[in-house]
């Protein structure tokens, strides 16, 4: 009895030691990765996923087109998805599973070879995912624009998105989209019913920064389950920690390592070069809990995991991810000095190492890895897991235009780069005369600001401001008297909108004053300025980035730029003066352009 009862016991608990085991096993075309939580199909020619089983619940949409987890570069006659790719199983025992899809370049718009990678381990709920592009010397001038992995999610019932504290929200169900009113922008339907009934419905409705995210997705109230993107490192994406773009939006998880939305940068590799680029990994994490606020929680602490161990010491024998003893790691302290300002500092400040080309910045660069942390309390920073080689030092912070740069910081594997103390004298043109909103790259803190994601919602600021707008330094508030974008005024014979800053000056200057303009985003803009009563304008400005669309594609920012314009000291007047702004561009309702800052300083 005893023996009987021991040997149903040893064959119980081998049997459960053996149920989250990594099992690969390979038909025809497709190859299925199971750990006894979590079940993969990979259709191995198109690198894509048909089937996720969480605990036996499909997490792939598995009705319409594309209903898959696939990658693809660019639009149009340029689109490609990966064909005819070669199968290899990278790694595989009871531990864990890595597989590849390796799609040559063979004439295709873009000269790049494109290896896709699904890795399961032992006991997870996520697959992990990574991709390597890769140019040999052998092949000829290209470039990349759009380049991203998308997940079809299922089409249930009671789907809340969450994205951040402003996109959290129970989505539409499938037959709300039904009955959904299209518009104009083929991209966004006007709901009817449900419970999003008289909102638009967008894409672009989501996008954010995925550096501030961390993860985002949707979970599945009825069922209980969560299906996330997860983020731990961010060194393979490009445009530094202002770059935004799609990430969850209806059914569907996008992530964006390369796209012009927004006016991103664009991989270019010359001909005759050798370049590649390791694009991961990040999770496609499945949770249950048991209700949406809980996924959501649980969905962020994975966030902290996976942050922790990148890199990750189960990658190996990939040139381009390096471990972590061959990495590097670089610690200082930013101090601000700002003779206007004496109580602003560094905390929270942006930290970050880049490679740009001669003469680029971080914001358009994406060939190379960036480094990003933010500083402590106290300025201190630490950027650790750095590939070797020399970069270039930046931050930036809320309450400062511009930013700090430092060249020439050399990394070299297994050690410390210890900068010390890292002095940024915020320039200034003169005494601060006055100043709107705060310098932090965003138009967040003017009017409409926190609801920037609506669907046409420049259609209601001529319900809300007149015409001209008007701004009394020393009454008015940016919050309530600024508004976050100036575009053309009305719903369908759109005008020009001038908006008039209002100000005094005890007396009249004998020297001539600088207008900062920093500028969150632009698009075909055209600013006009007018001091006082002349007719003709002082000068007319054209920001140095423009681009991107964000005011259609409903962001609170682009591409950053910083304006100067001087003027000339008889120009202004004791008393009362009058600077009017006027975005002269009104072709169509994309053309804007969206302030972070204005200041108004006398030499």
């Amino acid at each position: 009895m005893k023996f009987t009862f021991l040997l149903i016991y040893l064959i119980f608990f081998t049997s459960l030691a053996r149920a989250d085991e990594v099992r690969l096993t390979e038909q025809d075309a497709y190859a299925v990765i199971d750990n006894g939580l979590l079940s993969v199909t990979l259709h191995k020619a198109s690198a894509t996923l048909s089937s996720m089983k969480y605990r036996g619940m499909e997490m792939i949409d598995q009705s319409g087109r594309r209903q898959n987890v696939y990658f693809s570069m660019d639009g149009t006659t340029r689109y490609r998805q990966p064909k005819n790719a070669v199968f290899t199983v990278q790694h595989s025992t009871a531990e864990m599973v890595d597989v590849s899809c390796h799609n040559a370049w063979k004439g295709k718009a873009q000269a790049l070879d494109i290896e896709i990678h699904f890795v399961l381990r032992r006991g997870d709920t996520g697959l992990y995912a990574y991709a390597i592009l890769d140019h040999p010397a052998t092949y000829p001038e290209t470039e990349c624009s759009e380049w991203r992995m998308v997940w079809r999610t299922p089409p249930e019932t009671h789907d809340w998105i969450c994205v951040d504290a402003l996109r959290h929200w129970r989505m539409p169900d499938p037959a709300d989209y039904l009955t959904a009113e299209k518009t104009p922008i083929k991209e966004i339907l006007k709901l009817t019913q449900g419970p999003r009934a008289g909102h638009y419905d967008c894409k672009y409705d989501f996008n954010a920064s995925y550096h501030e995210l961390g993860c985002w997705g949707h979970a599945y109230a009825e069922k209980k389950t969560g299906a996330w993107i997860v983020c731990g490192g961010y060194d393979f994406f490009n445009d530094g920690p202002t770059k935004r773009d799609l990430n969850a939006a209806a059914h569907v998880n996008h992530i964006h390592f390369g796209m012009n939305h927004y006016e991103a940068s664009r991989i270019k590799v010359k001909a005759g070069e050798k370049w590649s680029k390791i694009f991961g990994p990040y999770l496609l994490y499945c949770n249950t809990a048991v209700d949406v606020p809980a996924m959501w929680a649980d969905a962020r602490e994975r966030v902290k995991k996976e942050k922790a161990q990148w890199p990750y010491a189960w990658l190996t024998d990939q040139p381009q991810y390096p471990a972590a003893k061959d990495r590097g790691e670089v610690t200082g302290r930013l101090i601000i000095q700002d003779a206007q300002k004496p109580q602003l500092t560094a905390a929270n400040a942006w930290i970050g190492l880049a490679q740009p080309e001669p003469e680029g910045n971080w914001q358009l660069e994406s060939r190379h890895y960036q480094y990003w942390t933010r500083a402590d309390a106290e300025g201190r920073f630490t950027l650790p897991s750095i590939r070797p080689g020399k970069h270039t030092l930046y931050a930036y912070t809320a309450g400062a235009v511009g930013e700090f740069t430092k060249a020439n910081i050399e990394v070299t594997a297994g050690e410390t780069t210890t900068l010390g103390d890292l002095t940024w004298q915020v320039p200034h043109h003169g005494k601060l005369v006055w100043e709107i909103g705060v310098p932090d790259r965003t138009a967040a803190e003017f009017a409409h600001g926190d609801v920037y994601f609506q669907g046409f919602l420049w259609q209601r600021f001529s319900n809300a401001f007149p015409n001209p707008l008007d701004f009394t330094i020393g009454q008015s508030t940016a919050a309530k008297d600024w508004n976050y974008a100036q575009c053309g005024y009305g719903k369908d014979k759109l005008q020009p909108w001038p908006w008039r800053i209002h100000f005094q000056l005890d007396a009249a200057p004998k020297k001539d004053a600088v207008l900062t303009l920093a500028i969150a985003s632009a698009h075909g803009a055209r600013i006009d300025l007018h001091l006082n009563d002349d007719k003709k304008p002082l000068t007319t400005v054209r920001p140095t980035q423009h681009g991107g669309n964000a005011l259609i594609r409903q962001s609170i920012l682009a591409k950053y730029s910083v304006e100067h314009v001087r003027i000339p000291a008889a120009k202004l007047r004791a008393g009362k003066n009058t600077l009017t702004l006027t975005q002269t561009n009104v072709k169509g309702p994309d053309r804007h352009v969206m302030y972070d800052y204005l200041s108004l300083e006398l030499e």
